[in-house]
């Protein structure tokens, strides 16, 4: 029987975190959880689960916080999972299984949308479908990635597919949906300068009108009703925001 580690990074969870912890405590043997400054009850509810050590570290990236958090643990098997997302029963009993004897050493989990209402993610709606769950000796979340919190593979190793699934509870509010994706366009910003990307007027123009369809026909937005009908309009518009704030930076950074 192999021990499972999940972490866990927050800021101002105390809506979410709750659901999580309680799903994580039926699969991790120790749940780590690093907060970057709440402000409200994220720290008593992290410490009120007998499996979490709660620790503050400033922030710096998504990567980076979650690299922190991964070296933190103290089991060989780890399982990433963010504040807003709660491991479905099925994925749990499946978990469960894997820790008895596993067959790979990295394992992809998919992560479906929930909005108000939902009791689960809606069938044939577009998924992320990520690795979450592995042998540290085999893949690692990389500390100098600004944007991007993906897990990479660091040996040539075959990936399981789990079948249970992670509920995304993404929504809280447009307020908090917006703020989020504004702080979130600053970071992209940083790594499109540091990596010398170039967007162009067209670009600009035609930006959000390809991202709505993207998201809403292609990635099958339409069949979360209204709810995925303004969560399209959000992503698209946070995908314009980004190269709308490249070209303020241009223009207010270049020298004339």
């Amino acid at each position: 029987m192999v021990k499972i580690s999940a972490y866990v990074i927050t800021f101002n969870e105390e809506k979410r975190l709750g659901k999580t912890l309680d799903a994580l405590e039926q699969v991790a043997d120790e749940i780590v959880v690093v907060d970057s400054g709440s402000t409200d009850k994220t720290e008593e509810i992290a410490r009120s689960h007998t499996k979490v050590r709660f620790m503050h570290r400033d922030w710096i990236s998504y990567a980076n916080q979650k690299n922190f958090a991964q070296n933190q643990c103290k089991n060989e098997w780890l399982l990433m999972i963010d504040a807003d997302e709660v491991l479905s029963d099925d994925l749990i009993a499946e978990i469960n299984e894997i820790k008895k004897d596993p067959l790979y050493m990295v394992y992809k989990i998919r992560i479906g949308d929930m909005f108000p209402g939902f009791k689960k993610p809606r069938r044939f709606t577009k998924m992320y479908n990520l690795e979450r769950l592995y042998h540290r000796d085999y893949a690692t979340m990389y500390p100098d990635l600004l944007t991007k919190d993906r897990i990479a593979l660091t040996e040539d190793v075959r990936v399981g597919q789990l079948k249970g699934l992670v509920y995304h509870y993404s929504y809280l509010a447009i307020a908090n949906q917006i703020g989020k994706l504004n702080n979130f366009t600053n970071q992209v910003l940083e790594t499109a300068l540091s990596e010398g990307k170039h967007y162009s007027l067209i670009r600009l123009v035609t930006e959000f009108f390809r991202q709505f369809i993207c998201y809403y026909i292609i990635k099958r937005q339409f069949l979360n009703g209204r709810w995925g009908f303004i969560a399209s309009v959000n992503l698209a518009y946070f995908r314009f925001v980004k190269i709308a704030k490249w070209f303020e930076w241009k223009a207010t950074h270049t020298d004339k």
